[in-house]
């Protein structure tokens, strides 16, 4: 499954990059998974239902997602025929990744025992894409007391941890051994 929507999201990048509207087919096709994603299992029924024949998904999509680009309303047609509309969030994952990939940019989520403020934000901000050489973040600060103190930031699959809970757990650990 993976494997299919990373060759459907390559196709739509590939086609934006190519019609210089990149930016726009991120835009709409974000829309469109946040839409989509309460309605998932609908779609993965509709992909099964033996009764739904292909001009019915067709006729589905264009009434769905009739406003669509010319791009994206075709991806969802070439979906629609064969019956990958469940795969609607997957693909737009992947092509969010390659998205991110050609802007140099990804998302982080700063996890702190209280909310930061934008000048604590912007600190970190900088930190971060020292580290990773990213030009540009995509910030969100989430509120986790768990963490006791200091931060835990994840960004992409990598996570810089700076809270007192893994500071006492790495304390722990060194004491164990000592045992």
């Amino acid at each position: 499954m993976a494997n299919v929507a990373k060759k459907y999201a390559k196709a739509l990048f590939d086609t934006a990059k190519e019609k210089e509207m990149l930016d726009l087919m991120y835009e709409e096709f974000s829309t469109i998974d946040q839409a989509v994603q309460p309605e998932l299992e609908n779609l993965k029924e509709l992909d099964t239902d033996p009764q739904q024949d292909v001009t019915q998904r067709n006729r589905f999509v264009a009434i769905i997602f009739g406003q669509a680009n010319q791009y994206l309303q075709n991806m969802l047609m070439v979906l629609a025929s064969n019956r990958h509309l469940s795969y609607i969030h997957e693909i737009f994952i992947a092509f969010e990744t390659l998205f991110n990939q050609h802007y140099n940019q990804d998302f982080a989520v700063i996890e702190s025992v209280y909310e930061l403020s934008e000048d604590e934000l912007t600190s970190i901000d900088s930190i971060i894409k020292s580290r990773t050489k990213l030009s540009k973040l995509k910030i969100s600060n989430e509120v986790n007391p768990d963490l006791i103190g200091g931060i835990r930031v994840k960004v992409g699959t990598k996570v810089m941890d700076a809270s007192i809970k893994n500071d006492l757990a790495k304390l722990e650990k060194q004491f164990i051994r000592v045992k």
